[in-house]
């Protein structure tokens, strides 16, 4: 299928597909005629790279795991594949324990706001912000 078809069935711009191939992250065949040519190893491929972008990974780093997919198989491959995805692991356990401490920060300001104790309760509510904020800084 050429750019546009792709483009649209995955929902990525045509300008994105061109950078994940300046990347070499996602390079399509070429026809003859030069246009670009998706098959279903390509469509496999992009559904892996949103999935890992959805999940955090950085281009880079799915540059690093999809070059790993070239090489035979390896101590050294398996040692570098486990460790980004036990960082990954680790910093969407952390954005879990953000948002969670967040969604029930807001549970609480709703409660002072709806029983009309939201001035009353401005330090309570400032200390909370604040430690929103700080285990914002140590997920980041």
């Amino acid at each position: 299928m050429n750019i546009r078809q792709f483009s649209l069935k995955h929902g990525l711009s045509l300008d994105t597909l061109r950078f994940y191939e300046k990347c070499k992250i996602l390079i399509p065949d070429r026809l003859a005629n030069g246009y670009r040519n998706y098959h279903d190893t390509h469509e496999q491929k992009v559904k892996l790279i949103i999935c890992l972008k959805s999940m955090g990974f950085t281009l880079e780093e799915i540059k690093q795991l999809i070059e790993l997919e070239k090489k035979l198989p390896s101590e050294k491959c398996n040692i570098i594949s486990n460790q980004l995805i036990d960082q990954k692991i680790n910093m969407i356990s952390q954005q879990i324990k953000l948002l969670e401490y967040g969604k029930n920060t807001l549970h609480d300001i709703k409660k002072y706001i709806e029983d009309n104790s939201f001035v009353k309760n401005q330090e309570i509510i400032k200390n909370m912000i604040e430690s929103l904020y700080d285990l914002t800084k140590s997920t980041y």
